[in-house]
């Protein structure tokens, strides 16, 4: 599973939450029937819940990672090996809607209650919808399009602060399943590893300030200048020359700063290099996972990318006791890593009843997502 897209995920739910619901991100496919999709010891996955969380993931993955583009070239997007996004966007609903289904009976078996900042936070969101509508009554007549209503609305909102409260229960702070350092290091010693890497321009430059940083579009996007056929020549020749001297055991760190066409001050606070994992897939793309993944320690490789290639270089991984703040900084959402994974593990032991029947209904490239982000 490839943690770091959901942890992109989990940081845009609060920026769109609203806008879900507001934006008529239910599928548009008449009535919704309310058939059982999982079952788990009497406990129940509607056809409502599981649409809802079809038509709200999808949003939000869109807007994650296409610029809120619905194209097919999207879906069909490896992910990881053999996994394209329209694969691991429905698992990763299948296993959300697993995880809701189990905490609604582990909340009742433990005795769980909901705090009163919980329950208000609820029927304010209700309140604030409700009123953007102009009254109940018109928001219902809204959901009812899509075969829900605020009552089954606000069962989808506690059957997800259910999961939230269980989380908390078993894996918070204090809880029977904590997170402990031992498990920290295991999981930094099995999923990182330790690289260095020298970034050279092929075909095109990202245009640059008079400081000379780099000039971005009003997306946060590079501007490139393309380069002209000697300029690319020259590059090429650049790149030959850098891979010769490696390959006679120049040192590394040297010849990045000689030849490496990044802003190097970016790295100076991580003098022994930058921890990765399969995780930041996001941050550099799955041939430059992949390629580190298959760099024995000491060794280099290359990677091409567009506009430029990574010669990287895989190091030795510090002790985990030994990691600085700022390198436990960088490697991103790596607690969350940590306790996602045990969290995955534990749920992933417990068995529940799917009717694929009525999953089946759903397509994740065909069913409506939120058409307005800006409510």
């Amino acid at each position: 599973m490839v943690y770091r897209l959901k942890a992109k995920i989990r940081s845009v739910v609060c920026i769109l939450l609203v806008a879900v619901i507001l934006a008529g991100s239910l599928p548009g496919c008449g009535v919704i029937k309310g058939d059982t999709v999982m079952e788990y010891e009497g406990y129940k996955i509607t056809e409502a819940m599981y649409s809802y969380w079809m038509s709200r993931y999808k949003t939000l993955f869109l807007y994650a990672y296409n610029n809120s583009n619905d194209t097919e070239a999207f879906w069909n997007t490896e992910v990881s090996e053999g996994v394209n996004y329209e694969q691991f966007v429905v698992s990763y609903i299948n296993d959300y809607a697993k995880r809701v289904l189990v905490a609604m009976k582990l909340f009742d078996d433990y005795s769980l209650v909901f705090s009163e900042s919980v329950r208000n936070g609820i029927d304010e969101q209700i309140d604030v919808l409700t009123e953007a509508y102009g009254t109940r009554s018109d928001f219902n007549n809204v959901l009812a399009e899509y075969g829900l209503n605020i009552k089954t609305l606000e069962t989808i909102y506690y059957a997800q602060a259910k999961l939230d409260a269980v989380n908390e229960y078993l894996f918070g702070e204090g809880g029977i399943y904590q997170v402990t350092d031992t498990e920290r290091e295991e999981y930094y010693l099995n999923n990182y590893y330790c690289v260095e890497w020298i970034y050279i321009y092929t075909d095109a430059k990202p245009r640059r300030g008079e400081d000379g940083g780099f000039i971005t579009d009003i997306t946060g996007s590079y501007i490139f200048d393309e380069l002209s056929e000697e300029e690319q020549r020259e590059q090429q020749e650049k790149i030959e020359e850098l891979v010769k001297k490696l390959d006679e055991g120049g040192d590394f760190k040297e010849l990045r700063e000689e030849y490496s066409e990044e802003i190097l001050d970016t790295y100076e606070y991580l003098p022994d290099g930058v921890n990765v994992s399969a995780n930041d897939y996001v941050n550099y793309g799955t041939g430059f996972i992949k390629l580190v993944q298959g760099l024995e320690i000491g060794s280099y490789g290359r990677y091409e990318e567009e506009h430029a290639v990574f010669i990287v270089k895989r190091y030795d991984l510090k002790d985990f006791g030994e990691l600085t703040e700022t390198e436990l900084a960088v490697m991103n959402d790596f607690e969350l890593y940590v306790a996602d994974a045990k969290e995955e593990e534990f749920y992933s032991d417990i068995e529940v009843t799917v009717n694929t029947e009525v999953a089946d209904r759903y397509d994740i490239r065909q069913i409506k997502g939120l058409t307005n982000t800006n409510i």
